[in-house]
């Protein structure tokens, strides 16, 4: 489980390693708030260590449905590193 350091309960979240001018994990998630007229919210999120993350950017939303469809938008736009594909060993296959 990971913990939102504003609180807020984490409901679906999606992560990958940060770097390259970023934090070390990055990621988006739909959470839910204890104060506020929108019940759900969609954040960009940030963590050093992958436990404790810090949110950012919202879209606060009335229904769960709407905020799934929010999330689906970003989460199609993060960027998730791949690593680099491993050479082929030189072993003989016969």
């Amino acid at each position: 489980m990971i913990t939102l350091t504003n609180g807020a309960r984490p409901l679906l979240w999606q992560i990958t390693p940060g770097g390259d001018g970023y934090r070390d994990y990055i990621g988006y998630i739909i959470a839910t708030q204890l104060r506020g007229i929108h019940p759900y919210v969609v954040w960009h999120m940030s963590s050093d260590n992958g436990t404790d993350w810090d949110c950012a950017s919202g879209d606060y939303c009335h229904t769960l449905e709407e905020a799934q469809e929010i999330f689906a938008k970003r989460a199609r736009n993060l960027h998730i590193r791949v690593p680099e594909p491993m050479e082929a060993s030189n072993a003989n296959t016969n």
